[in-house]
């Protein structure tokens, strides 16, 4: 008895790669327009105070931070839909014998 459709299972494991890639790609080029927009006027100046530095790092930072996540996350998903699929047709395979 089967509740799933195995070739919905592979198409979105491959969907889920392929947003994958398309989020990170997003999220760099999203990194590269704020590093040009902070750095790019020659009008900046580092902030002196130690909690302005962390501040200032920590939001510079969060874009590639959640790209990266996302990514991980996203083909962690396909990873573990295929792993799903792998073995469900090994314990399938082996009632059969």
């Amino acid at each position: 008895l089967n509740f799933h459709s195995e070739n919905m299972i592979l198409q979105i494991a491959r969907w889920s790669k392929v947003v994958a890639w398309a989020m990170l790609v997003i999220y760099l080029l999203r990194f590269v327009s704020d590093l040009i927009s902070v750095f790019g006027s020659g009008q900046f100046a580092w902030p002196t105070v130690p909690m302005d530095i962390v501040m200032f790092l920590a939001s510079l930072l969060s874009t590639p931070f959640f790209a990266g996540f996302y990514f991980l996350v996203l083909q962690g998903v396909a990873q573990g839909l295929y792993l799903g699929l792998d073995l469900f047709l090994r314990g399938e395979s082996e009632e059969e014998e």
